[in-house]
């Protein structure tokens, strides 16, 4: 079974500790959430056997709950689901391991693996696409903007 304990809230996309590098931390990824229109709460932290470090445990709304694994990189990620089934992170035939409920899916983008439990077909859709939109992305200088429009 998982060894769970909790954890400090992380730090806010505004923070400098928060920095926009194309790599994936909690205060991304609740940050995402959150403008996906759905309420996140960091639970605990959570051990299994399959990942070297834990990963956060938040809750998506009333029941949805997520677990995120942030890796180096996501070459780091990979070597760490390599021997594991692709939808639910389990090994092959198991469809529980030792997660504390059968995993509904697990989602990979660049250096996080997301693990969505107790969720129903249309939160994890909106999860999901709110996931694999990628990593928060360095910003680039000025936004441009058009033009006036020309009246003919």
């Amino acid at each position: 079974m998982a060894n769970t304990t909790p954890v400090p809230r992380p730090l806010t996309p505004s923070d400098s500790l928060c920095p926009r590098d194309g790599q994936w931390r909690g205060c991304h990824l609740e940050d995402r959430i959150n403008k996906a229109g759905m309420g996140i709460k960091v639970l605990d932290t959570i051990t299994v056997p399959y990942f070297p470090q834990p990963g956060t445990r938040y809750k998506i709304g009333k029941t949805a709950k997520l677990v995120a694994f942030f890796f180096a990189d996501s070459l780091a990620g990979a070597k760490a689901t390599e021997s594991l089934g692709k939808l639910r992170l389990t090994p092959p035939g198991d469809t529980i391991g030792k997660w504390p409920t059968a995993p509904y899916e697990a989602i990979r983008s660049a250096n996080m693996i997301a693990v969505l439990f107790e969720v129903n077909a249309t939160q994890a859709e909106r999860v999901r696409l709110a996931l694999t939109a990628g990593a928060p992305q360095p910003y680039r200088g000025q936004v441009q903007t058009l033009p006036p429009a020309r009246v003919q």
